[in-house]
C-alpha cells in the first residue's frame, strides 16, 4: 500500500505532495482532483487503479498539474476545468506570449505568471451549480473566487460523507498558503482601485466562497496546499478573523488614506489609527515639474533631476533651463525601478549629458530590466553611472548629500538626505511614505518584516536622519512625522508580523508575502539554436535559521542543462544562488521557452514553483 496514498473516508483517498490530489477510487477507476505530484500515478497504481477517468482541476495554478503528464500519459482521463479560466489551461503560449504579461504590470497582474508550460487541453468545462455524477458520487461544483478569479470547489457526497475539494481558498485551521494572490482590484463606498493598489482585495470574495462551502455541509476541507480541516466551520471563523485582524492594522498606517480617502471612510475611524501628520509647502530649493519629476536646485540654481517619468516631464525641465530658472542638470537621481519613475531616464540623461545615480540594490534593475520579473517593471533601460552605497556622502554645490538603500515601498528603492548649508535637512523617500502611513498596499513589491528589514529599517534610518521634511512623489506637500508617529508604525509592524505569522501557513510571513522569494537570474534571456546560457535560481531563506534546498531546472526535449539538480544549505535572512548552465537544441524553433523550476525547501516539495525564460532566435545578418 501507498504510503503517500491514503483513505481518509470510505471511498475518498488522498495524495499529499507539493499539493495534496485529492481521488475517490472505485475499484480500479479513480476520479482526481488536481494531479500535483510527479509519483501520483505510480502511488495510483499500487492502489490497483487501472484507468482514471476524470481529472477535474480547482483552479490554474501551475503546480496543480505537475503529475497529469502521467497520468494522461496512461489513462487519456477526460480533464474538467473552471469555466472562467479555459485559455488559460488550453493555450499558455497566448499568456507567455503577450507582452501585457511581462511589461508595465500595474493593474492586472493577478496571478497569472503561474501559467502552465505545456497546454492541459479541457475535454469539458465547469462552472457555478454543474453537479456531476460519478460511480454513487454526487459531486457538486461552487463558484468560490480567490486566489485566482476563476476558482472552484468541488463538494462531493457518498453515503454518510462529504468533503469539500477547495483549492487554495484555505490552507488550514485559519491559515492561508500566501497573501500575494488575493492583491486584487477592489471596490468600496464608490471608489475603484486596482489591483496594484488592492491589498487583500480578494479577501471579500474568498471569505464569501468558503461561507458558500460550509453552507453545503461538507464534514472535510481538502486544500491544494496545507493540511485537512476535519472541523470546517470552526476552521473558516478563524480564517476570517485573522484576515480582518490583518487588513485593520494593515489599513491604521496606510498610505492609502492620503491618496484614497473615499475608499476608506466606510471604516471610521480605527482605534490605533495613525492620524494624518503635518504638511509644509514646498521649499523654494525643491520644484514638482510634472507628475513625479521633481528638481533639487541649488543655491546657484544647478539642479539635480529626480525621477524623470515621462519625456513630456523632461521636456519640461529643458524648459526651465533654457528659460533660467535653473541653470543646467548636474545628476539624475532614481528613487524606485517602477515604471512611472523611470521612463524617460534614459531620455533624460542624453538630453543633459549626466551620470544617473541610484542605490546598488536597484541599478542592474535600472540597466537590465529584462532580466527581472517585478510588478510595475518597464523594459526602457538605461545607464547608471553611479550606483551608491549605503551612506555614501558627497557634496554638491550648496548640500551634503547622503544615499541610502530604503527598502520600502519596494525592496529595490533608495532615499536621498540633502543638508543645505541653510534651511531645512531634506528626505526624498520615493513612494515610501504619505502624511497618513506607508506605502505598503501591494505585496508584489516585496515588504520584508522583521526589526532590521523592510519599513522598520526604513523606520529607523529615518529616525536616525532626522529630516525636517519628506518628499513623496506623488505628493504635492512636504511632510514630517512626530516622535509619537513613528513609535505607531513600529508598534504596528511588530503587531502585523505577529498576525501575518498566524495567518500565513509558513515558519515565516514572508514567505507568504514575498512572492519572488524564489526567482531566476536572469528572468529571460536571449540565446541561438545549440547555443548557450546561465540561469541562477536565487532564494531568499526568510527563516531565522539555515534551511536545506534542492533545485532542478526541466529543458525542453533535445535541450542539455548541468548540473541535474544543486542541492545546498541557505543562511537564514539572506539570499543562497544555485547556477546552471544550458544549451539549447541545435535544432530548437525560434520562439520563446519556459523552464519550469522544480524546488524542494526545507523538505517540503513546492513542484514547478517557478520559471525561467528563454527566446531562441537566430541573429540577423
Amino acid at each position: 500500500m501507498s504510503m503517500s496514498l491514503r483513505e481518509v473516508a470510505p471511498g475518498l483517498w488522498v495524495h499529499e505532495g507539493a499539493v495534496t490530489t485529492g481521488a475517490l477510487i472505485d475499484g480500479d477507476r479513480a476520479l482526481l482532483f488536481n494531479v500535483g505530484g510527479p509519483g501520483l500515478w505510480d502511488a495510483l497504481r499500487e492502489c490497483g487503479v487501472r484507468k482514471v477517468d476524470h481529472v477535474l482541476f480547482t483552479h490554474h495554478r501551475r503546480e496543480l498539474a505537475d503529475g497529469l503528464e502521467s497520468v494522461h500519459a496512461a489513462c487519456r482521463p477526460r480533464i474538467g476545468v473552471p469555466a472562467a479560466e479555459q485559455r488559460l489551461f488550453a493555450d499558455p503560449d497566448a499568456y507567455w506570449n503577450d507582452p501585457a504579461s511581462r511589461w508595465g504590470l500595474l493593474m492586472g497582474h493577478v496571478p497569472y505568471h503561474v501559467t502552465h508550460i505545456t497546454p492541459v487541453p479541457p475535454t469539458f468545462t465547469v462552472a457555478d451549480g454543474h453537479c456531476l455524477e460519478w460511480h454513487g458520487w454526487q459531486i457538486q461544483v461552487l463558484e468560490t473566487p480567490g486566489p485566482t478569479d476563476g476558482a472552484v470547489s468541488y463538494v462531493v457526497r457518498h453515503g454518510e460523507t462529504c468533503a469539500a475539494f477547495t483549492g487554495d481558498l484555505i490552507a488550514g485551521p485559519g491559515r492561508l498558503w500566501d497573501l500575494f494572490t488575493l492583491q486584487r482590484r477592489h471596490e468600496r463606498n464608490g471608489h475603484r482601485v486596482g489591483d496594484y493598489h488592492g491589498f487583500m482585495g480578494a479577501v471579500d470574495d474568498l471569505v464569501a466562497g468558503l461561507h458558500r462551502v460550509i453552507e453545503a455541509g461538507p464534514d472535510l476541507l481538502v486544500p491544494a496546499h496545507g493540511e485537512m480541516m476535519d472541523a470546517p466551520a470552526t476552521a473558516v471563523r478563524l480564517l476570517e478573523d485573522r484576515v480582518r485582524a490583518v487588513y485593520a492594522n494593515y489599513t491604521s498606517i496606510s498610505a492609502l488614506r492620503w491618496y484614497f480617502p473615499k475608499y476608506f471612510e466606510p471604516l471610521g475611524v480605527l482605534p490605533d489609527e495613525l492620524p494624518r501628520q503635518p504638511v509644509f509647502p514646498l521649499p523654494e530649493n525643491v520644484i514638482r515639474v510634472q507628475g513625479q519629476t521633481w528638481l533639487l536646485v541649488a543655491d546657484n540654481r544647478r539642479a539635480l533631476l529626480l525621477d524623470p517619468y515621462t519625456e513630456a516631464a523632461v521636456r519640461a525641465v529643458r524648459d526651465l533651463a533654457d528659460s533660467g530658472r535653473i541653470a543646467g542638470i548636474d545628476g539624475i537621481w532614481l528613487t524606485h525601478y517602477h515604471a512611472d519613475h523611470v521612463v524617460a531616464a534614459e531620455f533624460a540623461r542624453r538630453m543633459f549629458d549626466c551620470p544617473i545615480l541610484t542605490d546598488e540594490h536597484m541599478a542592474d534593475v535600472i540597466e537590465h530590466p529584462e532580466a527581472y520579473f517585478l510588478t510595475c517593471l518597464i523594459n526602457s533601460p538605461a545607464r547608471v553611472e553611479r550606483p551608491t552605497r549605503h551612506g555614501e556622502t558627497w557634496e554638491w554645490e550648496n548640500f551634503t548629500l547622503s544615499a541610502w538603500h530604503l527598502p520600502g515601498q519596494t525592496w529595490y528603492h533608495s532615499g536621498l538626505l540633502a543638508v543645505p548649508t541653510a534651511g531645512p535637512r531634506l528626505f526624498f523617500a520615493g513612494d515610501s511614505f504619505t502624511p497618513t502611513g506607508i506605502d505598503d498596499y501591494c505585496t508584489w513589491n516585496r515588504n520584508f518584516l522583521g526589526p532590521e528589514v523592510g519599513f522598520r529599517q526604513c523606520v529607523r534610518l529615518v529616525r536616525q536622519l532626522a529630516p525636517d521634511l519628506m518628499f513623496n512623489q506623488h505628493v504635492e506637500v512636504g511632510f514630517h512625522f512626530s516622535e509619537e508617529a513613528w513609535d505607531r508604525i513600529e508598534q504596528a509592524l511588530v503587531e502585523r508580523e505577529r498576525l501575518l505569522g498566524e495567518l500565513l501557513a509558513w515558519e515565516h510571513p514572508d514567505f507568504g508575502t514575498d512572492e519572488y522569494w524564489i526567482h531566476t537570474f536572469p528572468y529571460e534571456q536571449h540565446t541561438t539554436p545549440g547555443g548557450r546560457g546561465e540561469i541562477e535560481v536565487r532564494l531568499w531563506n526568510h527563516a531565522r535559521g539555515a534551511r536545506t534546498a534542492a533545485v532542478r531546472i526541466k529543458t525542453p526535449p533535445g535541450w542539455s542543462i548541468g548540473p541535474a539538480e544543486l542541492t545546498g544549505v541557505c543562511p537564514a535572512r539572506t539570499e543562497r544562488r544555485f547556477r546552471f548552465s544550458f544549451r539549447a537544441a541545435p535544432d530548437a524553433a525560434e520562439k520563446l521557452y519556459v523552464l519550469p523550476v522544480f524546488v524542494t525547501f526545507d523538505g517540503r516539495d513546492l513542484g514547478s514553483f517557478r520559471e525561467a525564460l528563454v527566446r531562441v532566435a537566430t541573429p540577423r545578418p
